[in-house]
């Protein structure tokens, strides 16, 4: 068996593409500063390969604790067997599966570009925000002149000496 698992083969792959580590990336959209449709698509797959991978340590654990040294499996014991070998199999394949999907997905893009894209996607959103924090900081608060009374909900309410006509 391999030394490194799909799911770290897939996360040196995006960090790679993308030039930051994988916590940071799902942060960022996270936080909206970045809109990337091919990071996103990746993040999904990323998703379902982490769930495929702990598939795949759950059967490893249960293969291994089924075929222990100097445990003789019963009967029901090699039904189980033969059923989670096959589920860890069934579980390699979905890992494969993504792990090219991912590495499409990348292979798609120029190398660099990914990295470039999201470079100039985070500079883009810390301007508006600090466009947006000046903004806020330079806009005075608006405060009401002090001879004016509060007309709020009441002033629809009449005063005592309106005359009312009847309803029809």
């Amino acid at each position: 068996m391999p030394d490194t698992s799909d799911l770290t083969s897939a996360d040196a792959m995006i960090s790679a593409a993308w030039g930051h580590p994988v916590d940071e990336l799902y942060d960022y959209l996270r936080e909206g500063s970045t809109h990337d449709p091919a990071l996103v698509a990746v993040l999904r797959v990323r998703t379902a390969l982490v769930i495929d991978d702990s598939d795949v340590t759950v059967h490893r654990e249960r293969i291994h604790s089924l075929t222990r040294k100097g445990n003789v499996p019963l009967h029901h014991d090699l039904q189980q067997l033969s059923s989670s070998s096959a589920e860890l199999r069934q579980a390699h394949a979905a890992n494969q599966a993504r792990l090219h999907a991912i590495r499409a997905i990348i292979d798609a893009y120029p190398e660099g570009h990914l990295a470039q894209g999201l470079t100039r996607s985070l500079d883009r959103s810390a301007a508006v925000r600090a466009e947006a924090a000046r903004a806020r900081s330079s806009t005075p608060t608006p405060v009401p002149p002090a001879d004016t009374q509060n007309t709020g909900h009441t002033a629809n309410a009449g005063t005592h000496n309106e005359v009312r006509s009847p309803r029809r």
